[in-house]
């Protein structure tokens, strides 16, 4: 039981430190509110982030298997990028925290 709990932290902490990062709950965040395919400019506006910030972000979520990205050979490129089902199934246990910290308004985190 001890090894399988360690194992569990390391991944939480693995999850943790990918949340925690600048713009990721943000990008997450708007993904899920408008489901299915988003292009690129469409996401940085909607977090009103740098292009680079927003590129690292949806690389690492790519990394993880949270994001898809697609590319069509327009000219110019047309790219898009969607949550895949994990991130998806991700979204009510985001929800709850959200919640709970709007619960918690009064500044006392």
């Amino acid at each position: 039981m001890q090894s399988m709990c360690e194992s569990a932290k390391a991944h939480v902490d693995d999850l943790l430190v990918l949340l925690s990062k600048s713009k990721m709950l943000s990008i997450l965040y708007t993904m899920n509110c408008d489901p299915g395919p988003m292009r690129f400019s469409e996401i940085k506006n909607r977090v009103s982030s740098s292009s680079t910030t927003v590129a690292r972000r949806l690389g690492e979520l790519m990394d993880q298997g949270l994001v898809t990205r697609t590319a069509y050979a327009t000219v110019p490129a047309t790219v898009y990028y969607e949550l895949t089902q994990d991130a998806v199934s991700l979204q009510p246990s985001l929800e709850s925290m959200f919640e709970w910290v709007l619960n918690r308004a009064d500044g006392t985190i």
